[in-house]
């Protein structure tokens, strides 16, 4: 294993507990960390502004990919650089939202939208689209009408949704360009998650870890598991892999 040169973290369900919290055990290890010279990413399925709900983590000062892949800023501080859906494609999903009733959220620009009309410019400024329902049957109604459709890459961060962005983008693309901005190779990367939006990073990532709560496709492939999200697995994982290393 090569030195760890960057640590591309999910948020939720692996940084966060269940209360939505960053511990300060944690908070701890990634400020070591930092210290260390080693990069700490935020690669998240929020968008920025969601994300900007954990000031601690965002005051980190470090780079964050958001939204999936969809919005990558090299400083927190940035204005990012985005990747929007083609506007034709939001409208066709927003009109397969509308005949199944599916409740559905996603990130513009300017924020969150959740079920709700949008303006022709919040359509061309269109980050990511989400679906969510308890209701299987449903959800896999909505997949089967949009699985086919052109320039979408489709995705979960929980077994009750699917998020789609424009064709390409995930957290392995967005950790790649900061990789290739900052002359770090994908064998110096350990990556941490729980979701299948996290797969295609795992699958590239030189030191893939996955927590105990993480679904078993990323287990599979993992080099690592670590506790899960409610017991600072994340810092067990970093305080033995890169602190310790």
């Amino acid at each position: 294993m090569k030195p760890i040169k960057l640590v591309a973290i999910d948020m939720d369900g692996t940084l966060l507990n269940d209360e939505h919290q960053l511990t300060a055990k944690t908070l701890d290890v990634l400020k070591q960390t930092i210290a260390k010279g080693v990069m700490i990413v935020l690669a998240t399925g929020r968008g920025i502004h969601n994300v900007r709900l954990v000031p601690e983590a965002i005051a980190l000062n470090q780079p964050v990919v958001a939204a999936n892949g969809a919005d990558i800023y090299y400083q927190p501080t940035d204005s990012g650089e985005k990747s929007y859906l083609h506007a034709q494609s939001v409208k066709q999903l927003l009109s397969i939202i509308e005949e199944l009733s599916i409740p559905f959220w996603g990130f513009t620009d300017n924020g969150v939208f959740e079920n709700r009309h949008l303006t022709d410019d919040e359509m061309a400024r269109c980050l990511k689209i989400g679906v969510q329902t308890q209701d299987e049957t449903l959800l896999q109604q909505f997949y089967a009408q949009v699985k086919d459709l052109e320039n979408l890459e489709i995705t979960q961060s929980a077994k009750t949704n699917y998020e789609i962005n424009y064709e390409g983008i995930s957290k392995a693309a967005g950790i790649q360009k900061l990789c290739d901005y900052h002359d770090i190779s994908m064998e110096e990367v350990m990556c941490l998650g729980d979701s299948l939006n996290d797969l295609k990073l795992f699958q590239v990532a030189g030191f893939p870890v996955a927590v105990a709560n993480a679904i078993d496709e990323l287990k599979e492939i993992a080099k690592a598991e670590t506790l899960s999200n409610n017991e600072d697995g994340v810092a067990v994982a970093i305080e033995r892999y890169v602190l310790q290393a």
